[in-house]
C-alpha cells in the first residue's frame, strides 16, 4: 500500500526501558532507583516553543532559480562512477495527518505534496528504548543505526559514544552537512553532529559539534555556537549571518558555518519582507551546492524543525505552514536529485506530534479543521518518501527507523545493505517477541472488538524483560494489569493479592489494591509487583504517573500499604486502542519492557542466579474491583465475567530467564504454562 494513499493518521501511542552500568561524567548517567510517589509526570517537548532570540521577522528568501551548482549527469565516466551522495530530510513531528492537512491547504487535495510524488514510499516505526520517542532518540537511531533512550544524542542507551553517519562519511573523505530551521545544538541536528547524554546540554553539545565539525552547518543557535566560531574559523570555515551573505557565498567547496538566529529560526508565518533570515529551501540548496563543489560526494541532513514545535503548542496554522515550507524545500532538493541520479534522497519524520486528525478540508488556501489528541508525540508510524539507489527497499514496506542509517551507510560505503537488528524495542509491535506463551480461548465479556486480551508473549535480553499482550484496549476506560512473580519457586510475595494490599494513592495503585484475584494452584507462586495501565495511557521510562506504571509491594520491591513506583516503559501498537468501534489488529498490542534493575534492584543489572519469572495478565474495570473473563493464561472456554465475586487465576506463564545460573539475564528457555 503506497504511503501517498495513507493520509489518515494511524493512531497509537506508547513506550520502553533500558538500563546499564553507571555512566562516566558527561556521556553516561546512572540508572534510576525505585521512587515512591514520584510527583507529576515529566514532559518531553522538543523545547523552544517560542523563539529565544529577537524575532527578526521578514519574508523567507529562497534561492530563486538556483537549484544547485554544478550539474552532473550521474553516469559513469572514464574516472569511474561519481562519488556517493545521500540526502536525508526530516520533517520533525510530521505524521500522515500533517501531510494531509498541508496538502489540503497548499493544493486543495491530498497526495499532492512534492514528497508524495517521490517514487518510493513506505512507512517507518519510530519507538525508542524509552517507548514513545523524542526527537533526540529518533534522530540518533537514524544517524547511528542504534536505538537509544530519550534525551540522548549520539550515544547509546548506556551513554556510550556512537559513530554517526557524519563521522563515518568524514572518515572516508566524503563531505558532510547539517541544516536545520532549529538551533543547531537542538536534538535532531545534534544527533547527527554531536555526542551528549542530555539533549538540553546545549553548550556542551555545541562544543561537541565544534569537535565533530560537519563541512556545512546552517541554522540557528548562535548563542551557543558563537563561543566556538574561532575554532571553526581556525579550521578554514567561512561564517555567514544573513540570507544575503549566504547567497553571496562562493560555491567553491570551502567549509561554512551559517548562524542566522540566536535560538530557533522564526516560524514562516512570523517573518516579514525585511527578514535577513534565509528560508529552509535557500539553506538546503546552498548546502548542496557547497558540498557538491568538493567533488568528494556528500552526506547532508536537512531538518524542518518547527512543524513539531507548532504541534506541541497545538498551533494548527503554524504547523501546517511549516509543513508546506518543508515540502517546498523537498521540491527544490528533488529537482537537483533528478539531475544527479547517483544521489539517494530519503524524506521522513522522526515521529508524529499531537495526534492530529483532519476533520474537514475547506479547499486550497484555507486551513482545514483538525482535532488534537494532546500536545505530545505519538507512536504513529510516519512516512518515508525516497528516490535513488538502494531506496527501493522502503517501497510498500514497514521498517524501523534504523533502516534510514542502513541505507545511508550502504550508499556511502558503496556496499550492500546490512539489515539492521535494533533488538527489543517497546513499540507495541509484538511479532519480534520470541515466545507466544499463551492464547485466549474465551470471547470477551467486555465488548467484542473493544476490550480483549488475545495472546501473552514474552522475551528477554541482557537489559530487560519484555512482555506483550496482543489485543484491543478502550481509550479512557478499563485497565490491564500484569501480575509478576520475580522469583518463582522461592515462595516470596502474595499467592493471592485479594484483600492483602492497601495503597490507593494513585489510580493504578487503587486498581491493584482492589483486584479480587486469588492464587492459582501452583506451588511457589507469589505476586511481588504489578504493572498496570489504565485507559490506554502512554508511559515512557522517564515518566512517573498515577495512571500507569510499575508498582512493587513485596520482596524488597515495596510495601503492601506503600507501593514503590519504579520506571518502566510501555507502548501500544497501531490501531489497538479503540473508541467503542470493533477492530482487529494482528500482531499489535500493549508492550511492556522492564529493566532488570527494576525487578532486582540490589543486583546492579544482574539477576538472582537461576532466576525464573512468572506472569499473568488480567483485564478489569476502572476501579479494579470488577474482573473480566479476559485473563492470560485463560479461563476455560465459556467462562463469563467473574465480576466483583472474583476468581482464582487459572494459570501462570513461567519463564526461566537465567537458565545457566550465572546471574546474567538473557540465557532463557521457552516459557511454560502452569498448572
Amino acid at each position: 500500500m503506497r504511503c501517498a494513499a495513507l493520509i489518515v493518521l494511524l493512531g497509537a501511542i506508547g513506550l520502553v526501558a533500558c538500563s546499564g552500568d553507571d555512566p562516566p561524567p558527561g556521556l553516561r548517567d546512572s540508572g534510576p532507583a525505585p521512587i515512591r510517589d514520584g510527583g507529576p509526570p515529566e514532559t518531553d517537548r522538543d523545547s523552544g516553543v517560542a523563539d529565544a532570540g529577537p524575532r527578526d521577522g521578514g519574508a523567507d528568501r529562497d534561492a530563486g532559480d538556483r537549484d544547485g551548482g554544478v550539474e552532473r549527469d550521474g553516469g559513469a565516466t572514464d574516472a569511474g562512477p561519481p562519488p556517493p551522495v545521500v540526502i536525508v530530510m526530516i520533517g520533525d513531528g510530521m505524521g500522515f495527518a500533517q501531510l494531509e492537512a498541508a496538502g489540503h491547504y497548499a493544493h486543495g487535495a491530498t497526495g499532492a505534496l512534492a514528497m508524495e510524488q517521490l517514487p518510493v514510499q513506505g512507512q517507518i516505526r519510530t519507538a525508542s528504548l524509552s517507548g514513545l520517542t523524542d526527537s533526540a532518540a529518533a534522530a540518533t537511531a537514524m544517524a547511528t543505526g542504534v536505538k537509544t533512550r530519550n534525551r540522548r544524542v549520539g550515544v547509546d542507551g548506556r551513554g556510550d559514544r556512537l559513530e554517526t553517519i557524519v563521522e563515518l562519511a568524514k572518515s572516508r573523505g566524503i563531505a558532510t552537512g547539517v541544516v536545520s530551521s532549529a538551533s543547531l545544538p537542538h536534538a535532531t541536528p545534534a544527533a547527527f553532529s554531536a555526542h551528549w547524554s542530555d539533549r538540553d546540554g546545549f553548550a556542551d553539545i555545541a562544543a561537541s559539534q565544534a569537535a565533530v565539525r560537519p563541512d556545512v552547518m546552517l541554522g540557528g543557535g548562535a548563542q551557543y555556537l558563537d563561543a566556538h566560531v574561532p575554532t571553526f574559523e581556525g579550521a578554514g570555515y567561512r561564517v555567514v549571518r544573513s540570507a544575503a551573505e549566504l547567497d553571496a557565498l562562493p560555491r567553491d567547496g570551502a567549509p561554512v558555518l551559517g548562524l542566522f538566529s540566536q535560538e530557533h529560526m522564526p516560524y514562516v508565518l512570523d517573518r516579514t519582507e525585511t527578514s535577513t533570515i534565509p528560508s529552509l529551501t535557500a539553506m538546503s540548496l546552498a548546502a548542496i551546492e557547497q558540498l557538491d563543489a568538493t567533488g568528494r560526494g556528500f552526506f547532508l541532513m536537512i531538518e524542518g524543525a518547527r512543524i513539531d514545535m507548532a504541534a506541541h503548542l497545538n498551533d494548527r496554522d503554524r504547523m501546517i505552514t511549516e509543513t508546506v515550507d518543508f515540502d517546498d524545500a523537498v521540491a527544490a532538493v528533488r529537482r537537483w536529485v533528478d539531475r544527479n541520479p547517483h544521489a539517494t534522497l530519503m524524506v521522513t519524520a522522526d515521529h508524529e506530534c499531537g495526534g492530529v486528525t483532519v476533520t474537514a478540508p475547506h479547499g486550497q488556501g484555507v486551513f482545514p479543521d483538525i482535532t488534537w489528541r494532546w500536545d505530545q508525540h505519538t507512536n504513529a508510524r510516519v512516512g518515508i518518501f525516497a528516490e535513488g539507489p538502494l531506496t527501493e527497499r522502503f517501497h510498500d514496506a514497514i521498517h524501523d527507523n534504523t533502516w534510514v542509517h542502513a541505507v545511508a551507510l550502504a550508499r556511502l560505503t558503496e556496499s550492500s545493505i546490512v539489515d539492521p537488528s535494533p533488538g527489543l524495542v517497546v513499540d507495541g509491535h509484538l511479532d519480534d517477541l520470541t515466545h507466544r506463551a499463551s492464547a485466549q480461548v474465551v470471547a470477551t465479556g467486555f465488548g467484542a472488538g473493544i476490550n480483549q486480551l488475545d495472546t501473552l508473549r514474552v522475551d528477554a535480553d541482557a537489559e530487560r524483560l519484555a512482555v506483550g499482550v496482543e489485543g484491543l484496549f478502550e481509550w479512557g476506560q478499563n485497565a490491564v494489569v500484569l501480575l509478576v512473580d520475580v522469583d518463582f519457586g522461592a515462595g516470596t510475595g502474595y499467592p493471592g493479592i485479594e484483600g492483602q494490599l492497601s495503597d490507593t494513592d494513585g489510580r493504578i495503585d487503587g486498581i491493584i489494591t482492589a483486584l479480587n484475584v486469588r492464587a492459582p494452584t501452583v506451588t511457589g507462586f507469589g505476586v511481588d509487583a504489578a504493572i498496570g495501565v489504565w485507559g490506554g495511557t502512554v508511559l515512557r521510562d522517564e515518566d512517573l504517573i498515577g495512571n500507569a506504571g510499575f508498582r512493587g509491594f513485596a520482596n524488597g520491591l515495596g510495601m503492601p500499604g506503600n507501593f514503590f513506583w519504579t520506571r518502566v516503559s510501555t507502548n501500544f501498537g497501531e490501531g489497538v486502542r479503540t473508541n467503542g468501534v470493533a477492530a482487529s489488529v494482528s500482531g499489535e498490542g500493549w508492550e511492556v519492557h522492564v529493566p532488570w534493575r527494576a525487578l532486582f534492584p540490589t543486583l546492579e543489572g544482574r539477576v538472582t542466579p537461576g532466576a525464573t519469572i512468572a506472569v499473568a495478565a488480567v483485564l478489569v474495570n476502572d476501579d479494579g474491583g470488577f474482573l473480566s473473563n479476559q485473563v492470560l493464561p485463560p479461563f476455560p472456554a465459556g467462562t463469563m465475567n467473574p465480576g466483583r465475586t472474583g476468581a482464582s487465576l487459572p494459570g501462570i506463564v513461567v519463564f526461566p530467564i537465567d537458565a545457566n545460573g550465572d546471574g546474567i539475564p538473557g540465557d532463557t528457555v521457552a516459557p511454560t504454562v502452569q498448572p
